[in-house]
């Protein structure tokens, strides 16, 4: 229905200003005629019934609702088709004509029907242009005038005035308007053009964003290793295809899943489970480990992410990256065997030749001169240095197994010193060295620790030095730096260690360059042992060096004297 009238009603034309004035027309019009129609329904009626008209007036009026239906017909059909300004002047004209004898002459000019005439004053600026009110306004006081003389009496000059004021107000009132629809119309054309430009920027963008999110896709796919993206909440929201082949599993158990489904996977073993749920649990970035998954060794490497926005510094999610590594760990496994396995059996015949040159020696089987005695000691000195190089080999193959543990018991720090000198002493004397040690007043005397692990760290340390020190001392220092923690300081005054050697220096197997190292020797195993002991404590070492000036050793162990403490030092 309401289309069909908008089509009646609506005249399709490019000038918005016409085409409102048209509708407006129409709107009009359409209200004529309907008034006509009611109009003769109302005198057909009373013919039927009360008859207030005699026959002459009834005839007269239906002659004029007709043909004022017939010029409202034939106007609309100008209005549509030839001119909407003609269109309006011809129905206002009408308007006029009909209002000019709808009453008594003297009724028109000064009394009850002169209200009619402001009618088409106040509709001219609407449908006409603003300042047609002024042309009706002078119409329609020239009809009054001529009325009132054809009736002799003076024409109403107030009437008059109220016309021309009514036209200034119509005329006012349709300029604002106009204005106001200008006005209207540009802003809607600033927004249809800012909408269209936002619209385009918003296409780039989504298409930016498409191909990006293609791009990434595919790098995803072309990695080897397995790629989980989790939210804040551990939601899995991405997931690459490697990952569903490394664990065996659909992508939808995966995918739009919470990482702890995974987590109690029943192929996950105990131990790898509480390591999720420890990485889950972290705020802070976790370090790399592995865990077993069915029958393979899977590392897990995990990076937060964050809204690097200054209003926000917010953790996003987690990228977790699962890389299978059960190939390496079982060639990690075989080497540890190999090494356990030929260090156990070097050890066996390498005790016997020690035993059999102290034996020696000691002149168990008679009398030796000097130069077989020297021998005998080179014997064993040489042999020493095997044993020493293959127990660091076997702590070496524990600690990559996971199997060196830590055994806490009550200790004396000065029983440390003591043995440090009773092992060390003969070294250093032979090297023309000084070997010196103190306790700082502050440390207790009695501590709970691993006094075997200890005294091997220290060992290697003071043996460390002693190696590249060719004149001097070595210095041992047992300290407290603050409330807490405890401390073992080592320093020297040999060849030092370059600045570009310092980060890699507690690396397994790694020595640094230099003839001094490639004299005395050695597999690299020494310091990685101490920093791998000193983690298993909960410590941390530092180093400090000068190439010709020495080196200093600081380890920092937390400070363990009572149960209270060794419980605290157990969940670290």
């Amino acid at each position: 229905m309401k289309i069909h009238l908008d089509s009646i009603l609506n005249v399709p034309v490019s000038d918005p200003d016409d085409s409102r004035r048209r509708r407006l027309l129409n709107i009009l019009m359409f209200g004529a005629v309907i008034a006509a129609v009611a109009g003769l329904a109302a005198i057909i009626l009373d013919s039927f019934t009360t008859q207030s008209f005699t026959n002459s007036e009834r005839q007269l009026v239906i002659a004029g609702l007709v043909l004022t239906t017939l010029g409202v017909v034939a106007i609309y059909y100008v209005n549509r088709r030839v001119s909407g300004q003609w269109a309006a002047l011809l129905y206002l004209l009408l308007l006029t004509f009909i209002f000019t004898f709808s009453d008594q002459p003297q009724q028109l000019a000064n009394g009850r029907s002169l209200f009619v005439y402001t009618i088409p004053i106040a509709v001219s600026s609407l449908i006409l242009f603003p300042l047609a009110s002024f042309i009706f306004a002078a119409l329609s006081s020239i009809i009054i005038v001529a009325l009132a003389s054809s009736v002799s009496i003076p024409p109403n000059p107030i009437a008059i005035i109220g016309f021309f004021m009514l036209a200034l107000v119509s005329w006012l009132s349709a300029r604002s308007l106009d204005q106001a629809l200008r006005e209207l119309r540009t802003i809607n054309l600033d927004l249809d053009q800012a909408v269209t430009e936002r619209t385009q920027a918003l296409a780039e963008s989504l298409k930016r964003e498409r191909i990006e999110a293609g791009r990434n896709q595919a790098i995803l796919n072309s990695i080897a290793d397995g790629v989980v993206v989790f939210d804040r909440k551990w939601n899995a929201i991405l997931a690459n295809p490697a990952l569903k082949s490394m664990l065996d599993l659909p992508i939808e158990l995966i995918v739009n899943k919470n990482f702890r489904e995974l987590i109690e996977h029943p192929r996950l073993s105990p131990r790898s489970r509480g390591l999720l749920y420890a990485m889950m649990e972290h705020d802070t970035q976790p370090p790399s480990f592995r865990i077993e998954w069915g029958r393979k060794t899977l590392s897990i490497s995990a990076a937060q992410v964050y809204d690097n926005s200054k209003e926000s510094n917010t953790n996003l999610g987690t990228v977790t990256v699962f890389r299978d590594f059960t190939r390496e760990a079982e060639v990690e496994k075989l080497k540890s065997t190999f090494v356990a396995i030929v260090s156990h059996e070097l050890r066996t015949p390498l005790n016997a030749i020690l035993g059999y040159a102290e034996m020696f020696k000691e002149s168990v089987y008679g009398p030796m001169n000097e130069k077989q005695i020297n021998m005998s000691e080179r014997i064993m000195k040489n042999t020493q240095r095997l044993l020493g190089l293959i127990n660091d080999l076997l702590d070496q193959a524990q600690m990559e197994a996971g199997k060196l543990t830590v055994q806490m018991a009550p200790l004396k720090p000065a029983e440390l010193l003591e043995n440090i000198h009773g092992v060390m002493d003969q070294s250093v004397h032979e090297k023309g060295l000084r070997l010196t040690s103190e306790i700082e007043d502050n440390l207790p005397e009695i501590l709970n620790g691993d006094a075997a692990r200890l005294q091997q760290i220290l060992v290697n340390l003071v043996n460390n030095g002693v190696k590249f020190t060719d004149h001097g001392t070595v210095h041992v220092r047992l300290f407290c730096p603050h409330t807490g923690r405890w401390g073992i300081e080592v320093s020297d005054t040999g060849h030092g260690i370059p600045e570009s050697e310092l980060p890699y220096i507690f690396d397994t197997f790694r020595q640094v360059d230099g003839a001094a190292t490639r004299a005395h020797g050695g597999f690299g195993l020494g310091l990685s042992i101490v920093k791998q002991l000193v983690n298993l404590m909960n410590g941390e070492i530092k180093v400090k060096s000068k190439v010709d000036r020495g080196s200093t050793f600081t380890i920092t162990l937390p400070l363990v004297t009572q149960e209270a403490d060794m419980e605290k030092w157990r969940n670290l």
